[in-house]
């Protein structure tokens, strides 16, 4: 085989090593190499040229079968077999080879495979933990008193940017606590009952026999009215079952539609339930129509004297 690289660098390089020891042995390698050109002259073929498969001008056809000229007919009666108890048959062309003895053995002591599964199993042994629910603690929850409640809310984030929190307002364990939506716009904070609304609130009930000093009043929220997404009004109804807990009312009274399903939500119906006994978590409540369009609408008034209050059946043992 001719020679096509160019191997005077690596002898060199070889030689060097030698004549250094292995003490001095060098582990670079400098030398490359280089193709050598070589040059073909001008009409030389290779030496051994590949054969190229030559198709003839005029294949021959290829021979067909010709079928026999008078086949012999099958007979029509058979004769019977020389035999009867063991016919011969003609052995197939190719035929399955016995098992061998390894074979036999080896089928018998392996396992039987389980059918597929289109479902993944999960193995016995191992067991898949729970996941836990980290649930937060708000502070307000946390409160040992309505005033370190109050406290609490106002480091809320629901109330973050409020410049104020409106409080309870009446005795410490009120026979009537009045829930209402939200303070309204130029309402006198503090002083609910100097108001339109409060004083016909207190002339109503002090026609069943509660005095005025046993009427209290709170907000379901304690700010300017807004737009309350199902997880505020989540959280609000806990901030209510929390300060209901500190207030302890003997019956608490919703007043408006609206806030009848901000409270219970939407699985009741306002026309059907109002003026009934209800109960929001452990405290006796009653829902009436809106206070504030009662101070104006004598049917609503008429429809709460008559109609709502009667329902309930709650404020008969007061006179």
């Amino acid at each position: 085989m001719p020679e096509e690289f160019d191997f005077s660098e690596l002898r060199k390089y070889l030689q060097g090593q030698m004549d250094m020891g292995e003490e001095d042995l060098l582990l670079d390698e400098p030398w490359t190499l280089t193709r050598k050109k070589s040059v073909v002259p001008a009409g030389a073929r290779p030496a051994n040229p590949m054969p190229q498969m030559m198709r003839p001008a005029n294949p021959a056809p290829f021979p067909q079968r010709s079928a026999p000229a008078n086949p012999a007919p099958f007979p029509a009666n058979p004769a019977p077999f020389a035999n009867s108890a063991q016919p011969s048959f003609p052995q197939p062309a190719f035929q399955a080879p016995a098992p061998s003895a390894f074979q036999q053995s080896a089928s018998a002591i392996a396992p039987a495979r389980p059918a597929p599964s289109s479902k993944p199993q999960l193995d016995a042994a191992v067991t898949i933990a729970p996941r836990a629910v980290k649930k937060t603690t708000a502070a307000y929850e946390l409160a040992d008193s309505i005033g370190a409640f109050y406290d609490a809310l106002k480091a809320d984030a629901l109330y973050a940017r409020s410049a104020n929190v409106v409080r309870y307002e009446g005795p410490e364990h009120p026979r009537l606590l009045i829930l209402l939506a939200a303070p309204k716009a130029g309402e006198p904070t503090g002083n609910f009952f100097q108001s339109p609304t409060g004083e016909m609130l207190v002339r109503l009930f002090g026609s069943l026999g509660y005095a005025p000093e046993s009427l209290g009043v709170t907000y379901f929220y304690k700010d300017a009215p807004r737009a309350l997404s199902p997880i505020l009004l989540a959280s609000l109804r806990r901030m209510l079952t929390k300060e209901l807990s500190f207030i302890a009312p003997e019956i608490m009274m919703t007043f408006g539609e609206p806030l009848f399903y901000d409270v219970f939500s939407k699985g009741k119906n306002f026309n059907d339930l109002a003026g009934t006994a209800l109960d929001f978590n452990g405290t006796k409540t009653v829902s009436l129509v809106d206070a504030y369009a009662m101070t104006t609408d004598k049917q609503l008034k008429w429809l709460t004297w008559k109609v709502h209050i009667p329902r309930s059946g709650l404020f008969t043992a007061a006179k």
